[in-house]
């Protein structure tokens, strides 16, 4: 506080400086006033705003999980709100009959609420947002909401938002107002001392020019000023900064032209390092396939045993028939008896029969011929009875029609070799198809044009995987397909034909590890879903573990013993599908585990994949089965 007596003595210039920073200072202080009144407003405003966001999202929540697994998840939101929203300092959920099913506050958990707003939400539906105010440091908003599905109400949100921050951010808010008023304060004074010694303005204005200069690139200008107060040492100052900046442009300039070859060889080193990471990656996909093939050729080896085995019984009964035919036929011929015409139309009816598709003759239908033979006074009737049998010539009417041809033994060992042979001939050939769709399985599976992109069934791949794990399946797994026939096709390469076979061997190694002799089922299902071709795959076997699911697609996991699996099955069909531009998803519980696949079929999925001109073409055999034939729909 100036004494009056001496601030007679004070200067004009001093004077006019002391007025005009009082003034100001008063126009800046109520002009913070109002700005501070509209701030905390604003805050508590954006607040309320912010909770009211928050209490639709949680509901929006509590609907999703409620529509979509059909239990209260609450607890796990309150959580979820309460880790990721720290304003949040009170959460709960309450039933209808207001008794809170999940609570921030543990001791409140499952106590019924004493809050008028909760009753009121939960009978009229109607939602309520209040300020409350114990004191200003304790400044808090409440929110309560009913929960609906639908039109009915299943229960009520109360969330606590605090506004503690509010008097944090206005004492941050005071402090920069404060800083601000003593910098204009102190530029107003500079600027009024400028104005009454205006040499100082000269000489800063000289230096301004040469700072202009410089930012403009010309280093070489120096100030001149030979004065030696603050502003003669701010110009030499300047000069030193001058040279130095000129000193450090040379530097940078020697420097920058060493910089693109630096560029160049640290892009060549990253992109050898890609090179080793893919090739990496692709031999690791190449030997699990490897391996997923070696499991499946045993199973295939004994699919192929049996139509082999059976094509050489039928040849060595057909050898037989042949050599002994000619001797038939001269033994028959020397017999007087049955017209031409009368066994030429058995043999072709023997023929017809024997050649189609049947299952073996039951009991009671051998008794009923060999009775029908002893009837009409055929010898050796139930020798010929079990022939007839075999040769799945058993109607009645067509019995009786040839029995002057059945009574004579020199034309039935005719009859008998001919429809033997034929009857050879059609095993033989359903033989050789399943041989060939087996055979054109494992070349489709193991076609190594994987950068090849074209249009694929996903129905045929599908059949593919099928067919190679037929033997795997069909002793104790029951097989269902259920397959949309109007698929669009998509565009991939060879690898999608993996992704089957692993999520395949997967659920028969999950009915396995089960450990136990209940029905084994596996579930398969193509449809056209809106985000492309979905494909399910369900099995009933032991499940993955909830701790563990988060991992299953990761690299050399896997919960098999040792030795049993590699842990890449999994990860390299997501790896797959992924480069697909297509998404897996698994939905798994004690008893029953769902891959779900997504695959596009739009060309985003061909743009996704990399060169495919300069790759070998695929074979043209059909996948999964030759022509007009598919693997059975069923397995058991």
């Amino acid at each position: 506080m100036l004494k009056r007596g001496s601030a007679t003595h004070l200067s004009i210039r001093t004077k006019i400086i002391l007025m005009v920073v009082l003034t100001l200072f008063v126009a800046m202080s109520a002009t913070a006033y109002f700005i501070r009144q509209l701030v905390t407003n604003n805050i508590v405003n954006q607040k309320i705003t912010t909770t009211e966001i928050l209490t639709t999202s949680i509901l929006h929540d509590i609907k999703f999980d409620l529509d979509t697994h059909g239990a209260n998840p609450g607890q796990e939101i309150v959580a979820k709100y309460m880790t990721y929203y720290r304003s949040i300092t009170n959460m709960s959920i309450f039933d209808t009959s207001g008794v809170r099913t999940a609570a921030s506050n543990p001791d409140r958990l499952h106590k019924l609420s004493n809050d008028p707003k909760v009753f009121e939400a939960l009978r009229r539906a109607k939602p309520s947002l209040v300020v409350t105010r114990l004191d200003w440091n304790n400044l808090g908003i409440r929110s309560v909401a009913p929960i609906l599905q639908g039109t009915h109400i299943i229960g009520a949100l109360a969330i606590d938002v605090s506004v503690q921050d509010l008097q944090q951010t206005l004492a941050a808010m005071d402090r920069r107002i404060g800083l601000i008023m003593g910098i204009k304060v102190l530029l107003v004074s500079l600027v009024l001392f400028f104005l009454l010694r205006r040499s100082i303005l000269l000489r800063l204005g000289r230096l301004i020019t040469v700072t202009q200069q410089i930012t403009a690139g010309n280093y070489d200008i120096q100030v001149d000023d030979s004065q030696h107060d603050e502003i003669g040492k701010l110009a030499e100052a300047f000069n030193r900064m001058t040279s130095d900046l000129q000193l450090s442009k040379g530097q940078i300039e020697n420097y920058n032209k060493h910089l693109e070859e630096r560029v160049r060889d640290a892009t060549a080193q990253l992109q050898q390092a890609y090179e080793d990471l893919k090739s990496a990656q692709s031999q690791m996909v190449l030997n699990e396939k490897m391996a997923s093939l070696g499991v499946l050729i045993a199973g295939v080896a004994h699919e192929i045993n049996t139509p082999v085995g059976a094509i050489l019984n039928v040849s060595r009964n057909l050898e037989r028939r042949i050599r002994s035919l000619p001797e038939q036929i001269e033994a028959y011929r020397m017999t007087p008896g049955v017209g031409a015409e009368e066994w030429v139309s058995c043999l072709n009816d023997l023929i017809e029969t024997s050649c189609a598709p049947h299952p073996p003759a039951s009991y009671r239908t051998s008794r009923r011929i060999e009775d029908l033979l002893r009837e009409h006074g055929v010898d050796a009737h139930q020798e010929k009875a079990n022939v007839l049998c075999k040769l799945n010539f058993t109607a009645p009417d067509k019995i009786v029609r040839y029995i002057p041809c059945f009574r004579q033994p020199e034309f039935f060992a005719v009859a008998e070799s001919f429809a033997s042979m034929a009857q050879a001939a059609t095993i033989s050939e359903s033989s050789s198809q399943k041989i060939a769709e087996i055979v054109r399985a494992l070349k489709y599976y193991a076609y190594s044009g994987k950068d090849r992109v074209e249009p694929i069934q996903v129905n045929d791949s599908i059949q593919t995987a099928l067919v190679l794990l037929r033997n795997q399946l069909k002793h104790s797994v029951d097989v269902v397909v259920a397959l949309d026939p109007e698929l669009p096709l998509i565009q991939c390469t060879s690898e999608i034909h993996q992704v089957w076979t692993n999520l395949l061997t997967n659920a028969c190694d999950a009915i396995e590890a089960r450990g136990d002799d209940g029905p084994s089922k596996i579930t398969i299902s193509s449809v056209r879903g809106a985000a492309g071709v979905v494909v399910r795959i369900t099995d009933n076997g032991i499940g993955i573990p909830e701790d563990k699911i988060d991992k299953i697609f990761d690299p050399f996991f896997t919960t098999k013993d040792v030795g049993k699996g590699t842990g890449l099955g999994l990860c390299i069909a997501s790896g797959i599908i992924k480069k697909h531009n297509g998404q897996i998803r698994v939905d798994s519980r004690p008893g029953r585990t769902v891959f779900e696949v997504t695959l596009p079929t739009t060309t985003a999925t061909a743009a996704g994949l990399a060169g495919d001109e300069a790759q070998p073409s695929r074979p043209t055999d059909s996948p999964g089965a030759p022509a007009g034939t598919l693997p059975d729909s069923r397995a058991a």
